[in-house]
């Protein structure tokens, strides 16, 4: 039994799944927070050789997918990849198409805008998953599980808060407090926050959170809608994927004024991460029967290794409405 391994890169985590290269099976999963912005690479990495460990996976199985400039998407396919240091990395979005591909919720759409909302903000890119092509793709910072917990806590410290009891040490606990809600209020109606209040945690209801995060949700809304508009050619169906994804509210919306499809997948946070697996079952089963001498020059030259820690996302200038 051949195991496999996938690895993202987040801005405030990184995740790892360990799939059977057979039947593509999970075998394991781990998540990592990092707090750090300028160590999440890192984390990524200490993860990548941790899992390794314990799955027994040889570097050469290993795929981690990485942040990239969406304004060079168009450049290549998502599906490429590069090795360095023995490991191969692709782009998220690769890792995203190809788990979407594979797990078949993307049947029938021949063109598809996968709009990632993460920690630090929102990418939008219209691709065709069978080839991988790149037709746009723009990114904005209007919009992010950070700036949600920002808000979160600002209301929260308003309506309960004490300055006595405030200080950085504080704050920092109840900005984790607080993304932990978030994620709970995904499925539930009410989650505790702690935090520097005068009568101890306090109850979040997801009416408020979403009455807190109602304005930037429609700004998010016609930011997308502008997008699609905007695009080069016709979208077929919308996809959410991202940790943000899992807000109620954000894909009801989308549901009802957007007038296409929308996919809201199981797990979204850890979508990328699976992809990543596939993509390695793909390499594995590419080697297998590929001739030795073609597998040794397609061998990426190693100067582009440093691509890995490429973020240089920049705002789109378009914010229109639909």
């Amino acid at each position: 039994m051949r195991t496999v391994l996938g690895v993202s890169v987040g801005s405030a985590t990184a995740r790892g799944v360990a799939v059977d290269a057979i039947d593509e099976s999970v075998r394991s999963a781990h998540i990592v927070h990092s707090f750090d912005p300028d160590d999440h690479l890192q984390v990524a990495i200490d993860l990548l050789d941790s899992m390794s460990r314990d799955q027994m996976v040889d570097r050469t199985d290993i795929v981690l997918a990485v942040p990239d400039d969406p304004g060079a998407r168009a450049r290549t396919s998502a599906y490429s990849t590069y090795e360095a240091d023995r490991l191969l990395v692709a782009s998220e979005l690769g890792a995203q198409l190809r788990y979407l591909r594979g797990t078949g919720q993307l049947e029938g759409a021949r063109t598809v805008a996968i709009c990632d909302v993460g920690a630090s903000g929102t990418t939008v890119s219209v691709a065709d998953p069978a080839t991988g092509t790149v037709f746009s793709s723009v990114r904005t910072t209007l919009f992010g599980g950070n700036s949600c917990d920002e808000q979160v806590a600002r209301y929260l410290l308003s309506m309960y808060g004490a300055d006595e009891l405030a200080s950085d040490r504080t704050r920092a606990d109840l900005a984790v407090s607080v993304r932990t809600a978030r994620e709970q209020l995904s499925r539930l109606r009410v989650a505790e926050v702690a935090g520097p209040f005068v009568g101890g945690p306090v109850r979040l209801w997801r009416n408020t959170f979403d009455d807190v995060l109602e304005r930037s949700i429609r700004s998010l809304e016609d930011w997308v809608a502008s997008v699609i508009v905007d695009a080069p050619c016709a979208v077929n169906a919308l996809v959410m994927v991202g940790g943000c994804a899992n807000i109620p509210t954000l894909r009801r919306l989308f549901r009802r004024d957007l007038m296409l499809p929308v996919v809201a997948p199981a797990n979204p946070e850890s979508l990328t991460a699976h992809g990543a697996a596939l993509m390695a079952v793909d390499a594995v089963a590419s080697r297998r029967h590929r001739p030795r001498g073609a597998m040794i020059a397609n061998v990426v030259p190693s100067q582009h290794a440093s691509m890995v820690g490429m973020v240089g996302y920049h705002d789109s200038p378009r914010h229109r409405s639909a």
